[in-house]
């Protein structure tokens, strides 16, 4: 793992400590990232089956779904410009917006 910065490390131990973080869903599909037994789990499923699949990810990997989670919950869509920072990241995971 590279080397992270001490913002990333501290959301990456908030979504430890939670267990699982739902990324996304709706009637069709689902999909979140797990952390069991020290490991980065990103599941996808189909919400009308339940058929799923699971994929492990790395600790970056995590980091960059969760950023892109906070983008899309306040309403920065398109070319990833820089908008969203770590520190906004932390924040609204700390603001309880799980």
């Amino acid at each position: 793992m590279t080397t992270m910065e001490p913002t990333q490390r501290t959301i990456l131990d908030l979504i430890a400590a939670k267990g699982e973080m739902v990324l996304s869903g709706n009637k069709e599909s689902f999909s979140y990232l797990q952390y069991r037994n020290r490991i980065w789990l990103h599941v996808v499923g189909d919400a009308m089956t339940q058929d799923t699949e699971t994929h492990q990810v790395t600790p970056e990997q995590a980091l960059q779904m969760l950023r892109s989670k906070v983008r899309e919950r306040t309403g920065h869509y398109g070319p990833d410009r820089g908008e969203v920072t770590w520190p906004d990241v932390l924040s609204y995971f700390q603001a309880g917006r799980f």
